[in-house]
């Protein structure tokens, strides 16, 4: 049994159709999700109606498809909307929601929209969606906002004068920063945010939206902290705190390697006090003379962020200002020369990164840089948005499927790790294909043959 197409009324209020088959899109292609595409609709994750658009559904004995404008309700018929879901940490999404957008619908926020549907076997919602990584710390119900605010007044009593305490208060309260909230809490991975300027102007930036079609989800820090600051909540954290990473790039900032001086002085004023914990960075890589001097000063893990290995789609969504593709593949290369723990923070989208050309593209990139993780992080934007952004997209071969990606992925990086999550480096060698891989050593891979299979297209 397919499981049923779901929709929303006026209210907002989330039903499944009694006829209609789910249907989901890689890119614009619609297509019948795959049982190994879908599953339960993990908790945590949160559901969202798509405002200017209706949902299609699929008649498999057909293999048609079917644009749902209303429904029949109690009061009567009323017009319905497509609905979706954003799905909790740790699981990429495998096919984007299936819907007809109206002409002059607005622009979507920055959230990963991933097709939806009800399975009747299942008892409930599932979601095109498969957990690539599995980290509690991480999970939205291990975030109890109770006892922030005498949190808050505590860290303030204990640093008066610190200006990253208010800030991080901030993040904590009203952006509802996992990482501000875990300071507070004294555990796990906090963040250092530094940098209120940026050298790239990203499509789907949280922090400054300089086209206005949607707002910003968070607001950058307005000062740029000294290294004393930073030393004195950070390095108490990195003491005591369990599992402990202090992170520099957040969120709530612009691109940290402007202020690559400042991290290299706090690394060094941390690492007098304390050689617990981990040091890390988050970076779009733009800046990769400074990776040698950051490690040398303590640095010890770094996450270069990219939607893509194809130079022009790269372009397209980050619009760099003082750095090209050619600088963010260097920093990964220094990282990966200096000793540090190389990740990329790879933002995927179906229909894009399973493109063949894309595929073909990543497999040679690990190979030149000897990159040790690769983040399978959902792109948060509007599709069609990001769908336009894209240069020759339709001359990229076909789309694969991101489930068929992964086993590609599986199979030839063995020395690469599949993750979502930043890891301490108590944690590093969880993966049992990287475990074997020492951190700076490059691995030798083959080149994806031409040819993928497709995944799904009409519906059955």
């Amino acid at each position: 049994m397919h499981p049923l197409m779901v929709a929303a009324d006026p209210e907002g209020r989330i039903f499944e159709h009694p006829g209609l088959a789910m249907v989901g899109a890689l890119g614009r292609e619609a297509v019948a999700p795959q049982p190994e595409e879908l599953s339960p609709l993990p908790e945590g994750s949160r559901l969202f109606t798509l405002p200017g658009s209706r949902p299609i559904g699929g008649q498999p004995e057909e293999g048609e498809l079917v644009t749902v404008e209303e429904a029949d309700f109690d009061a009567g018929p009323a017009p319905v909307s497509a609905a979706c879901t954003f799905p909790a940490p740790g699981w990429m999404r495998t096919l984007l929601p299936c819907a007809e957008r109206e002409e002059g619908a607005p622009a979507l926020p920055l959230w990963a929209y991933t097709a939806l549907g009800f399975d009747g076997e299942r008892g409930g919602f599932v979601c095109a969606a498969v957990q690539v990584d599995d980290c509690p710390r991480w999970s939205p119900l291990a975030f109890d906002d109770r006892g922030l605010a005498g949190r808050v007044a505590e860290m303030r009593g204990r640093h008066p004068r610190n200006r990253m305490v208010p800030h991080l208060a901030r993040c904590a309260r009203e952006f509802h920063c996992f990482a501000a909230k875990n300071f507070f809490a004294g555990r796990w991975e906090m963040g250092l945010p530094i940098a209120p300027l940026c050298n790239a102007d990203c499509r789907g930036c949280i922090s400054l939206q300089t086209d206005d079609l949607f707002p910003a989800s968070h607001e950058r820090i307005d000062f740029v902290p000294t290294p004393e600051e930073l030393r004195d909540i950070a390095a108490p954290h990195l003491e005591s705190a369990e599992l402990a990473v202090a992170s520099f790039g957040q969120g709530c900032e612009g691109e940290p390697l402007l202020q690559a001086g400042v991290i290299e002085r706090a690394c060094r004023l941390i690492r007098e006090r304390t050689g617990r914990g981990t040091l890390h960075l988050n970076t779009n890589g733009s800046r990769p003379e400074w990776v040698p001097r950051l490690a040398a000063a303590g640095l010890e893990s770094i996450r270069v962020s990219t939607n893509s290995v194809l130079p022009g789609w790269h372009r397209a969504y980050y619009r760099p200002e003082t750095y090209g593709f050619e600088e963010m593949e260097e920093t990964v290369k220094a990282a990966v020369d200096a000793g540090l723990y190389a990740q990329i923070n790879y933002l995927v989208f179906p229909g894009v990164t399973d493109r063949e050309a894309e595929a073909e593209a990543l497999l040679e990139f690990c190979a030149r840089t000897g990159v040790h993780v690769i983040q399978m992080k959902n792109l948060c934007m509007d599709p069609d948005l990001y769908l336009d952004l894209l240069p020759g997209l339709e001359e990229a071969g076909e789309a694969m499927g991101m489930v068929f990606l992964l086993g590609i992925l599986r199979r030839e990086l063995p020395g690469v790790a599949l993750r979502y999550f930043n890891r301490p480096k108590e944690e590093w060698h969880l993966d049992p294909r990287a475990a074997s891989r020492k951190v700076g050593e490059k691995v030798a891979l083959r080149v994806l043959p031409g040819g993928g299979a497709a995944n799904g297209g009409a519906v059955p």
